[in-house]
């Protein structure tokens, strides 16, 4: 297998262009294109781009040390592995060759991706709107009749509390974006997680993405303001069709008008008359996902192995994790798991 490894920023408008055309036959996630990897190259030098048998496929990787490396990214990417033809078989020893490390981790890659045995797997939740903004209201209302109802009910309460309610989509507002990054750092902040957002690296990578602009990929911030002010605002990676939700936050004096809910129904329906075929709002189980969404992404994690003693290491701890999620204590169950997600952030945070 001819593999050649090179940094995002060496791909040419040739390489990017073949790339994007494996990407329309498969996954259109906006992690997934040149441009994604070309945006966190620029901000971290070990970011690489494997070219596979001559440009039948890209993988985009960040390599972290000789041991191993992670989906370009990682931790803050929705969509990892592959793009490329149909029916490609990777090697996962060669592709470790290549990037010259021990091992590859993986936490977002589309199922039936032949890179690993997967470790475990989880859903992206997803609200198809290719049939526009009417079809999906009224599959909406079918589904989740209580949960529009009451919706719509804060709605009108929003707007005869606190004024002229006004919904912008794809707004360049410099400081409704800063906005909103304050608000998802406060919440780390309370909640003792690292200020994920702040890192240099990332906080490089938003804001290229927040300068992007062109036809297959995009930074999109959509707001929702009343007459007090900014309510809610949401940031969003767009490629040509899918719209990805990435970070979305509300100021905690509209708690009771569930604002941040508002806005993703908002941005559906914008998405339904704008020629996007499919809102994604990525992994987690969250309430507002499912009640918005209609259907799942099968998403896989696991680890690419060159048979090393690092790749070994690690299958070895996602095979305890297995064993110890299948106890019937929840809470003990779930502390495997934890603790490797948050090893990995700290992994790819300090780079």
């Amino acid at each position: 297998m001819r593999l050649e490894t090179i940094h995002p920023n060496e791909l040419g408008p040739a390489e990017a262009a073949r790339w994007r055309a494996h990407q329309r036959a498969g996954t259109l996630s906006p992690y997934l294109t040149p441009e994604w990897a070309q945006i966190v190259g620029a901000a971290r030098p070990d970011a690489r781009v494997c070219i596979i048998e001559g440009g039948e496929g890209y993988f985009g990787a960040q390599r972290l040390s000789r041991f191993s490396a992670m989906g370009i990214g990682a931790p803050i990417a929705d969509y990892q592995g592959v793009v490329g033809a149909e029916g490609l078989a990777v090697a996962p020893a060669a592709l470790c060759r290549a990037l010259n490390v021990g091992r590859i981790d993986l936490s977002h890659t589309p199922s039936g991706q032949t890179l690993f045995k997967a470790a475990g797997s989880e859903g992206s939740w997803l609200a198809e709107t290719h049939g526009g903004r009417e079809l999906y209201e009224a599959a909406l209302r079918t589904r989740r009749a209580e949960f529009v109802r009451q919706t719509d009910k804060k709605a009108r309460k929003l707007e005869r509390e606190r004024g002229h309610v006004d919904f912008q989509a794809q707004s360049g507002e410099r400081a409704d974006f800063e906005t909103l990054l304050s608000w998802k750092n406060e919440q780390l902040k309370r909640s003792g997680q690292p200020e994920i957002w702040a890192t240099p690296w990332v906080r490089e990578t938003l804001d290229r993405c927040f300068e992007a602009r062109g036809a297959s990929f995009s930074g999109a911030l959509f707001t929702l303001s009343a007459d007090a002010g900014l309510a809610a605002a949401a940031f969003c990676l767009r490629s040509s069709t899918v719209l990805h939700f990435w970070l979305v936050a509300h100021d905690g004096a509209f708690d009771a008008y569930s604002p941040g809910v508002q806005l993703a129904r908002r941005i559906i329906g914008w998405a339904g008359d704008n020629g996007v075929s499919e809102v994604d709002f990525g992994p987690g189980d969250y309430q507002y996902k499912r009640q918005l969404s209609t259907s799942q992404r099968s998403l896989e994690w696991g680890v690419v192995s060159s048979g090393s003693v690092s790749g070994a290491l690690r299958q070895g701890q996602h095979a305890l994790r297995r064993q110890i999620e299948r106890l019937p204590h929840k809470r003990l169950a779930a502390l495997p798991g934890k603790a490797m997600r948050k090893l990995d952030l700290v992994r790819a945070l300090a780079a």
